[in-house]
């Protein structure tokens, strides 16, 4: 397409054109995000059509316009980097704010989808923390509150995609600080436990995982986690746990929650999400206090059993990681107190050696890509 029919179309997404007119040129333009071979060509380095579809958000007459502006924006913030940093520049974060955060609003799942790509960068994800809600506090306790009601607060919303946004701000120190933040009513993280046995959504079951393994990386506050006053175990481990029986022994100590399952009692089904109870898991074992508590919680039969029935490989593999941490006498365990704080040597290149010093997990890498979203 010629620079001139680029100025051609932008013409047509303007505010100004009849509602019509826009509409077939919105639908143009999002069934072009929709094509990942096309689409980032076409929309590559060109800001001002960005800022046209952009514009075409705010579109408050004719609201399915808007909509598909907002797909189009899901798209167009998951070609790459150039384009979260413009749409975050020209508000696009504030303004799908007030749309999640309208009760009565009729597309807030599409734009929940448009800020799990946006805060995937870092300094979208500051930039949201910065945003202050009730009595001062950051808006990220009110997105809380809307995950963990759903269609209770908006009955045209399901607020999955929320999870991503809550687990790309758990990356920031700041955020973990946030979301484990104790108050006298428990802290937000608490709210959130529940859901790794949701079995509604994985992109909601998967987004807590992640969230929790994020906040996992706080070594200091690994007690506290563990105490009765979060009780963070029995929500990793409930999804690892199958139908098998356990003797008195491997029971004495464990959650009540955790004994006596019943004979269909399923393991979580997706194997990227055990993997990521298990790095919860391993991530908990860092620190020596920690790893004692998991061992009066019995955390080692749940592990045996669950290494039993695993068909993935590298699951099995992370498996056998924690189970050794678990099981090494810590007399033998040379290890510092927190062993993520145990320096590297520069010319040390091992990676399968270096698995301890993970990152912290980044919400949905490629972003959200909706294809053919023009036909629903």
């Amino acid at each position: 397409m010629s620079e001139a029919d680029i100025a051609d179309l932008i013409k047509l997404l303007s505010l100004e054109a009849r509602g019509d007119v826009r509409g077939t040129a919105m639908e143009y333009v999002l069934g072009v995000t929709a094509d990942k071979n096309a689409g980032p060509a076409f929309f590559h380095k060109k800001k001002e059509l960005v800022h046209a579809v952009s514009e075409v958000t705010k579109d408050k007459r004719y609201l399915p316009v808007a909509r598909e502006a907002w797909l189009a924006l899901v798209n167009i913030s998951a070609m790459g980097d150039e384009h979260l940093e413009q749409l975050t520049n020209e508000g696009c974060l504030e303004r799908g704010l007030e749309i999640v955060l309208d009760t009565e609003s009729t597309f807030p799942d599409e734009v929940s989808m448009l800020l799990g790509n946006l805060t995937r960068r870092e300094e979208s994800a500051k930039r949201l923390l910065a945003i202050k809600g009730e009595n001062g506090k950051s808006i990220i306790f009110k997105l809380c509150d809307i995950f963990c009601k759903g269609p209770a607060y908006n009955k045209k919303g399901t607020f999955h995609h929320l999870a991503n946004v809550l687990l790309n701000v758990t990356q920031l120190i700041e955020g973990r600080q946030e979301i484990m933040l104790r108050a006298g009513t428990g802290c937000v993280l608490q709210k959130l436990l529940p859901f790794t046995l949701n079995q509604d959504s994985i992109i909601r079951r998967g987004g807590v995982i992640s969230t929790i393994r994020n906040c996992c990386f706080s070594s200091g506050d690994h007690e506290w986690l563990l105490s009765d006053e979060v009780d963070i175990l029995p929500h990793i481990l409930l999804p690892l746990i199958g139908p098998e029986e356990l003797d008195e022994d491997d029971m004495d100590g464990m959650p009540d929650e955790l004994q006596y399952q019943p004979e269909d009692k399923e393991r979580e089904a997706d194997a990227d999400l055990r993997k990521l109870l298990i790095e919860c898991l391993f991530q908990l074992c860092s620190t020596k206090e920690a790893r004692k508590i998991m061992r009066d919680k019995k955390v080692y039969p749940v592990l045996r059993e669950l290494h039993k029935w695993e068909p993935e490989e590298d699951v099995q593999n992370r498996c056998e990681e924690v189970v050794q941490l678990l099981i090494t006498p810590e007399e033998e365990d040379k290890r510092p107190d927190d062993f993520r704080k145990l320096e590297i040597p520069e010319n040390f290149d091992d990676p399968e050696s270096q698995k301890e010093s993970a990152t912290v997990q980044i919400g949905a890498p490629q972003g959200y890509y909706l294809a053919n979203q023009h036909n629903t």
